[in-house]
């Protein structure tokens, strides 16, 4: 009888858990991530399809799962969309608290290079 109430609990726990956020059809990415990273010209499209990924399940009213804001940041990132990039780092940082501490450095980080930028550039 134990077992078969554990096995109810754990069952119904990971029901729950699987309507904290929404991955979607993210592992359709995977194989896209790796051709960017071996083919540059990849991550035009690559990038622009996170995008579309992060937009429908924001439309949908759900909660992006973790990770997707940060790497959508890279990119914008890998891009030289600096402020693209601080964007999606601070929605990470907004939507998973628990990524504060990296999420600021990174934003402190890629705002102190932009700023040096523009200094040697002026």
């Amino acid at each position: 009888m134990k077992i078969l109430l554990i096995a109810l609990a754990s069952l119904f726990l990971t029901g729950c858990a699987n309507r904290l956020y929404q991955w979607g059809d993210y592992g359709s990415f995977d194989s896209k991530l790796y051709q960017s990273y071996r083919n540059p010209e990849k991550a035009l499209e690559f990038r622009q399809g996170l995008e579309l990924h992060i937009s429908k399940i924001e439309a949908s009213k759900q909660k992006v799962a973790p990770g997707l804001y940060a790497e959508l940041g890279t990119l914008h990132l890998q891009a030289g969309d600096a402020n693209k990039a601080v964007a999606m780092y601070i929605k990470e940082r907004d939507a998973w608290p628990e990524s504060r501490v990296l999420m600021d450095a990174l934003i402190n980080n890629v705002t102190k290079r932009a700023s040096a930028k523009t200094e040697i550039k002026s």
